[in-house]
C-alpha cells in the first residue's frame, strides 16, 4: 500500500489528467446521444477486433495440435500396412501361427525446419534427433514421396541429404512391371530426377509411376517416387534413362517421417554395405 501511495505521489499529475480526461469524455458522450452512439460502436469494434485476433490464433494454436497428431496417426497406420512387416511363413513349422509376419519398418513423425533446393548440394534439416531414436542411415519421407536420407543427428535435430544430392543414389521401380534401377539426382531440376539400367525391351510409358524398389536395408518397397516424364535410351540402347518428375514438390514440404528398419543391423551383417539406398 505504502508503495502505492508514493507511486500516486511521483505521478500525480499524470493521474489527475487522466482522470479530468475521464471525466470530461463521459460528460461529452452523455450530453450527446449521437456521439455516445459512435463511441460504443468504436469499443464494439475494437473489441471484436480482439476476439477476432486471439480467435485466429486459438484456431491456428488448435489446428497445428490437430496436424501433429495426424501425423502421429499416419506414422501409425504406415507402420501397420503390410510393407512394414516381414513374412516368416517359411518359419511357421518352428512358430507359433500367429507370428507370420514380424514389424520391420517404424514410421517417427517430424517437420522440417529448415532446407535448399537450389544448390548442387542440398540438405534438410528436421526436429527430431536421438533422443527420439533417430540414427544416420535412416530414410525419411513425406506423405508424397521420398525425401532423403539422413546424414547427421544431434539431440534434438537431424539433417537429412536430400535426392536432390549428387551423392543420392535410390533403388527405384516401375510400379507396373516391377523392373528396378537406380534413381539419382542429375543437378539440373529440383523436380526431376534420372532412373537408369531399366533393360530397353520393357515397355515404358510417359506417365508410369516410378516407387521404391524395395531392394534396400533403407526404404520399404511401394513409396512414390514420381512418374516417367521423358523416355531417353543411353548409348549403347540396351538400357533406358528414364527422366522421373518427383511426386513431391521440395519447394513446400513440411511434415515428413523418419523411418526405422528394425532388421537394419541383422541385414548389415549379412552383406557388404549397399550401393543404392
Amino acid at each position: 500500500m505504502k508503495n502505492v501511495i508514493q507511486l500516486l505521489k511521483r505521478n500525480f499529475y499524470i493521474v489527475l489528467f487522466l482522470a479530468l480526461e475521464a471525466v470530461s469524455l463521459s460528460m461529452f458522450l452523455h450530453n450527446s446521444q449521437q456521439q455516445e452512439s459512435r463511441f460504443y460502436d468504436f469499443c464494439t469494434g475494437v473489441k471484436g477486433l480482439f476476439l477476432s485476433v486471439g480467435g485466429d490464433y486459438r484456431s491456428r494454436h488448435d489446428l497445428q495440435q490437430e496436424n501433429d497428431r495426424l501425423q502421429r496417426e499416419n506414422a501409425w497406420l504406415r507402420a501397420n500396412i503390410e510393407t512394414s512387416y516381414l513374412s516368416t511363413s517359411h518359419l511357421t513349422d518352428t512358430m507359433n501361427g500367429d507370428t507370420l509376419y514380424r514389424q520391420m519398418y517404424v514410421y517417427m513423425p517430424a517437420r522440417i525446419i529448415s532446407g535448399s533446393i537450389h544448390l548442387a548440394d542440398n540438405y534438410f534439416l528436421l526436429d527430431a534427433g536421438y533422443q527420439e531414436g533417430v540414427e544416420p542411415g535412416m530414410a525419411v519421407i513425406s506423405p508424397n514421396g521420398i525425401v532423403g536420407i539422413v546424414n547427421q543427428v544431434s539431440r534434438y535435430f537431424c539433417s537429412v541429404i536430400s535426392v536432390l544430392h549428387h551423392q543420392s543414389m535410390i533403388s527405384a521401380a516401375l510400379a507396373e512391371s516391377g523392373h528396378s534401377g537406380s534413381l539419382t539426382w542429375p543437378g539440373t531440376r529440383f523436380d526431376e530426377a534420372l532412373l537408369t539400367d531399366i533393360p530397353s525391351h520393357i515397355k515404358v510409358r510417359i506417365g508410369d509411376r516410378v516407387v521404391t524398389s524395395g531392394l534396400s536395408i533403407v526404404y520399404p518397397g511401394g513409396i512414390p517416387v514420381g512418374f516417367v516424364s521423358d523416355i531417353l535410351l543411353d548409348e549403347s540402347g540396351d538400357f533406358y534413362r528414364l527422366k522421373v518428375r518427383f511426386s513431391e514438390d521440395y519447394t513446400c514440404v513440411d511434415k515428413v517421417y523418419i523411418i526405422k528398419n528394425l532388421f537394419k543391423e541383422d541385414m548389415e551383417s549379412c552383406n557388404e554395405p549397399f550401393g543404392k539406398i
